[in-house]
């Protein structure tokens, strides 16, 4: 069975029997599940050869990453966006400073039922009819998206608020995060939304690629059709530049006080960052150029703090 378990609150095998009877870790770690699996993959690596290190490992949504972050009860918060004005402001009014650090490519992917062999892509007004704000309460068909499709009810699955996949998702869709209809089924799992999907006939769903990945027996990857005909989500794809739209950068963000004052903070944060084309890999994302980790590695080291997304 493996030590790891996504999704959800875990304690890494071999805690020290004081670091666990006092709920202080060496190294706390929250926020995107989505970004999990490759802070996951690197936790795995670091404690071949820290095998004391305790490290709680916290996927409860990028909101709540930057949440801890900003009340400095994590070293690091991991994110499936760059940080907000808003967040940032927060975490500047308590004092906190943090290393943004841009770890691999991800695509948000539009997920229906297999048995739905009708639907096979949708585009960018298809979404903003189906997930706009104007559509709260109103039961869509699937005919009143496109003429040929059947009369079949469209049914919603996605991400809850804390997730910046939401986020991502609905400021795609409208222009603005968080602008989105209300009535879908909500979750904050990834693979809540494929197993519902694969349960439910006419059903939309949206999810990261590693996670459609994990589960392409049980649901179906949509083309998008953003203007210049529909595109498959693939790596090939979001790495030519092809599915544009729904390709975002997934991030961590260090905790400055914590990198500076704690060796094992330090350490781990810099083998992640030195072996993230690894870990994105392995976790099914896109991996960033090697110039790319190179230059990251070194605004780790010269403690850059602050934003290059966010403003």
């Amino acid at each position: 069975m493996s030590m790891f378990y996504r999704g959800r609150s875990m304690l890494l095998a071999c805690l020290p029997m004081l670091a666990f009877a006092q709920n202080v870790p060496d190294l706390r770690i929250n926020g995107s599940d989505t970004v999990e699996p490759i802070v996951e993959a690197a936790a795995g690596q670091f404690k071949k050869s820290k095998s004391s290190v305790s490290i709680v490992l916290d996927a409860k949504g990028t909101s709540t990453g930057f949440a801890a972050l900003c009340d400095n009860k994590t070293d690091i918060a991991m994110a499936s966006r760059a940080v907000t004005g808003k967040e940032m402001q927060l975490c500047k009014s308590r004092g906190v400073t943090f290393v943004e650090i841009p770890v691999a490519w991800d695509a948000v992917v539009l997920i229906a039922n297999r048995n739905d062999g009708w639907l096979r892509d949708v585009s960018l007004n298809d979404l903003r009819l189906i997930w706009g704000t104007e559509s709260t309460g109103k039961k869509l068909t699937w005919n009143q998206v496109r003429s040929g499709y059947p009369a079949t009810p469209i049914t919603l699955f996605g991400l809850d608020q804390k997730s910046g996949t939401f986020d991502f998702f609905s400021a795609t869709v409208s222009g603005t995060a968080k602008m989105m209809r209300a009535d879908y089924q909500e979750t904050g799992e990834h693979a809540v939304v494929v197993d519902r999907v694969s349960k439910t006939p006419g059903s939309l769903g949206y999810v990261s690629l590693a996670s459609y990945a994990d589960q392409t027996g049980k649901v179906a990857a949509l083309a998008l059709d953003e203007g210049s005909g529909p595109v498959l989500p693939s790596i090939q794809t979001v790495v030519n530049g092809q599915y544009a739209k729904m390709s975002r950068l997934l991030f961590i963000y260090v905790n400055k006080s914590s990198y500076d004052t704690r060796p094992v903070v330090r350490e781990f944060a810099s083998f992640l960052v030195e072996g993230a084309s690894r870990f994105a890999t392995y976790a099914r994302f896109v991996p960033l150029m090697a110039a790319n980790y190179q230059e990251q590695a070194l605004r780790l080291k010269r403690g850059d703090v602050g934003s290059l997304y966010t403003k």
